[in-house]
């Protein structure tokens, strides 16, 4: 039987403050849902690079077709100037080069709550995919809540409490597994489950009303809540509780 080790000081397995150096390559912000700070936003579009960046936003994860008026003016309003609304629940019309061009001159992108598995059907494995790659590679930022953060590994939780329903996701953050709305819905025993499946990953469940801020493989916490890492070592399983500006490795070594 696997012995749990929950351990609630921060300090272990953190890094200084100065290992989170902003770089030219780009960022993640992965949020746990729930209504967010607006230190979240504010900190999405400083990364992004101010009001003139390009934001692209995708809400396909949502069940009701989206009103792009209403995104675009929402987003208007947390300081994007230009705003482009990117949706479809066609495979064929996702796989098609040129329904992925707006992102391909994109400064951000937000991927909006839902059910993950919506997006998977329709853009994991395609050019929507390799252009989020992309322009994280060239210096962008990716931001997503909810469903919008747990796409962004690819080892992904799609639904399922306590027993995870396990599904591919985007490579965006790799070698970890993400859940999110992680306290609140009482989500520790389905990530430990997930991992038991994929014991070379990390876990990493984040709460409502935080997120965590991925610069290549270090992530810092943004927010109000706590986010919990745990990771397997041979019969062992050890855990960490993180708060606002607590950094950490996203590697199970």
């Amino acid at each position: 039987m696997s012995r749990l080790v929950l351990v609630l000081a921060t300090a272990i397995f953190c890094l200084p403050a100065s290992a989170l150096a902003e770089t030219s390559s780009g960022a993640l912000v992965i949020c746990g849902g729930g209504k967010l700070p607006s230190s979240i936003f504010e900190r999405f579009v400083h990364l992004a690079g101010g009001a003139d960046a390009r934001l692209v936003v995708i809400p396909t994860a949502g069940g009701n077709e989206p009103n792009a008026d209403s995104i675009t003016e929402r987003w208007t309003d947390r300081g994007f100037a230009t705003v482009e609304v990117l949706h479809t629940r066609d495979r064929a019309v996702a796989d098609s080069e040129e329904f992925a061009e707006p992102l391909r001159t994109a400064d951000a992108v937000w991927i909006s709550g839902g059910q993950q598995s919506r997006l998977a059907k329709v853009y994991a494995g395609g050019p929507v995919e390799r252009e989020l790659k992309a322009l994280v590679s060239r210096g962008g930022v990716i931001g997503g809540t909810s469903a919008g953060a747990a796409i962004q590994s690819q080892v992904m939780i799609a639904s399922g409490n306590p027993k995870p329903n396990i599904r591919t996701g985007f490579d965006l953050a790799p070698g970890v597994v993400i859940d999110q709305h992680f306290l609140v819905r009482n989500r520790i025993n389905r990530l430990l489950t997930a991992l038991a499946r994929h014991p070379d990953k990390l876990g990493v469940g984040i709460d409502e009303g935080t997120a965590i801020e991925v610069h290549g493989h270090t992530a810092t916490v943004l927010g109000n809540s706590f986010v919990i890492v745990a990771k397997r070592s041979m019969d062992d399983v050890s855990m960490k509780s993180l708060s606002k500006g607590d950094k950490f490795e996203l590697t199970n070594r």
